[in-house]
């Protein structure tokens, strides 16, 4: 592990002073046992991916969530570096399950729709993750203990794309993200997530009736002013 690593993690787990001028065995691995908290080690992971690449890696290779050996395929993130928005949802939909890109079928076909609609490509503009890389059994949201072992995932994802703005779809995301309590509190203004203008909206599944798209479209509208 390099040392701009090791003391990354060690500041991330809120060590603020050292005992000694020099910490001592800084270069060695932090040491990880069955009694380690699966959250501690989630962290310890994250925070030690210098690149996506490497977060990439530690997404595919993290065997401490039995939603991986349920689901079909580990979703991973995809997107230009430094976008113009990050779009992060809850987790997979069946159709990205089963095919193994991400945003498939009408959900992906409603982002793209929604995305052209406030002129951004798709390609060029807009990077798309997932808190959980897998499908939940019968799409179920995911438990708090299951959103604190995927977050520092996510936000060391968004520490190494360097958004512009970040867009978040339904409360799966909203609320460990943010910490929020109340959807629609939330999506009524902009929120500061590490000096980053953030944006809450809702789920694509969500949106069935004209009246739900109409709240989505405001949202974007305020979404589009900002870039």
């Amino acid at each position: 592990m390099k040392i701009q690593q090791k003391l990354y993690w060690l500041i991330h787990m809120g060590v603020t002073h050292f005992c000694a001028e020099t910490p001592h065995n800084i270069m060695q691995p932090a040491k990880v046992n069955k009694d380690t908290p699966a959250t501690v080690q989630a962290s310890m992971q994250a925070v030690c991916a210098s690149t996506l690449s490497d977060l990439n890696d530690q997404k595919n290779t993290f065997e401490l969530s039995a939603l991986k050996k349920m689901a079909s395929h580990t979703l991973l993130g995809q997107g230009p570096a430094q976008p113009q928005l990050m779009c992060v949802f809850e987790m997979p939909s069946a159709d990205s399950d089963r095919s193994g890109q991400i945003l498939a079928g009408s959900q992906g076909e409603m982002f793209q729709k929604m995305m052209t609609a406030i002129h951004l490509d798709i390609i060029k503009d807009v990077y798309v993750t997932y808190l959980c890389p897998w499908r939940t059994p019968g799409n179920r949201p995911l438990t708090e203990a299951e959103q604190a072992l995927f977050l520092p995932f996510l936000q060391r994802e968004i520490e190494l794309v360097k958004p512009k703005k970040i867009l978040l779809f339904g409360s799966g995301i909203a609320t460990p993200l943010l910490k929020t309590e109340s959807l629609s509190k939330a999506r009524n203004c902009w929120h500061n997530f590490h000096n980053i203008p953030t944006r809450v909206t809702l789920s694509l599944s969500s949106l069935k009736t004209t009246a739900l798209k109409r709240q989505a479209w405001q949202d974007l509208q305020e979404v589009i002013k900002e870039i």
